[in-house]
């Protein structure tokens, strides 16, 4: 059964200016440590997709950023084939198992002017 589900897009130029105007800051703030780890060697793409995917983890939760929910309360890993995934840590995990979700499936795209993502969750 459907416990959830998110979409969202992101404007890749939006990520631009902000890495631009931040750089590790703008890094620290949205990933965890493990996220940053596989940042390619241009990372505005990815990190747009990663946004995308945080934004939709939220609403999937029925959340929103609010209640102590925060980026580093969603991570988002790719495995060495490519796939991501996606992980809910501290009160994001909380919340995941209070609507009854015992699984989290995403799916991540961008083209060269948008990312998007859409988070599902099953229990």
């Amino acid at each position: 059964m459907i416990k959830g589900l998110g979409l969202d897009l992101c404007e890749i130029n939006r990520i631009q200016q902000n890495w631009e105007r931040f750089k590790s800051r703008f890094i620290q703030k949205i990933l965890t440590e493990k996220e940053i780890e596989q940042l390619p060697q241009n990372p505005v793409p990815r990190l747009a997709a990663l946004f995308a995917g945080k934004e939709a983890a939220v609403k999937a939760l029925g959340t929103g950023f609010s209640g102590g929910i925060h980026f580093h309360c969603i991570e988002i890993l790719h495995t060495s084939s490519g796939k991501p995934e996606i992980f809910f840590l501290g009160k994001g995990l909380k919340k995941f198992a209070e609507i009854g979700a015992t699984s989290a499936h995403i799916t991540l795209t961008h083209s060269r002017d948008t990312a998007a993502a859409t988070v599902v969750l099953e229990g």
